[in-house]
C-alpha cells in the first residue's frame, strides 16, 4: 500500500510518501502530481509520452521525475495514466499518458531541498520540496 500526503509552507509544497517498494515510491509521487496538477478524475484515451531520465541517485532520480511531471504540464500535457516504470539504479523509463489542457496549479521546480528517499524496515519514505 502507498499513501502520499502534502505540507504547505510558504513558496512550498513538501510531498512525503510512504510505500512498500521503491518503485511504489515513485508511481506514489506520479499520482500525488497528478492529483495536484489536475485535480479532476484521470482520463483515459489521451497523448502517450515517453520519459527516460538518469540522476546522480535515486532521490535525484525522484525529484527529477516529480519536475518532469510538472515540465508536461507546463506544455499543456497533464499526466492521467502511469502506463508503465521501471527504475534501473538511477535510472527511470515510463510511459506516462496525459491529456491536453492548461494545468490550473503551477509547479516551479521539484527541488533537492530536505530531499529524503530511504528504505525504513520494509517501507520506503520519502520526501520531496516543491517550489511553487
Amino acid at each position: 500500500m502507498s499513501v502520499h500526503r502534502w505540507a504547505e509552507h510558504t513558496g512550498e509544497l513538501q510531498l512525503e510518501i510512504e510505500a512498500d517498494s521503491e518503485a511504489g515510491v515513485f508511481a506514489e509521487g506520479f499520482r500525488a502530481m497528478r492529483d495536484l496538477l489536475d485535480g479532476e478524475a484521470p482520463a483515459a484515451g489521451g497523448t502517450m509520452r515517453d520519459v527516460a531520465l538518469a540522476a546522480r541517485d535515486a532521490g535525484a532520480l525522484l525529484a527529477d521525475w516529480l519536475g518532469e511531471l510538472a515540465v508536461l504540464a507546463e506544455q499543456g500535457l497533464l499526466p492521467q495514466r502511469l502506463a508503465s516504470l521501471e527504475l534501473r539504479g538511477s535510472k527511470l523509463y515510463a510511459t506516462v499518458e496525459c491529456r491536453l489542457a492548461e494545468a490550473p496549479h503551477l509547479v516551479k521546480a521539484a527541488t533537492y531541498h530536505r530531499l529524503l528517499l530511504q528504505q525504513d524496515g520494509e517501507r520506503w519514505r520519502a520526501r520531496v520540496v516543491l517550489d511553487v
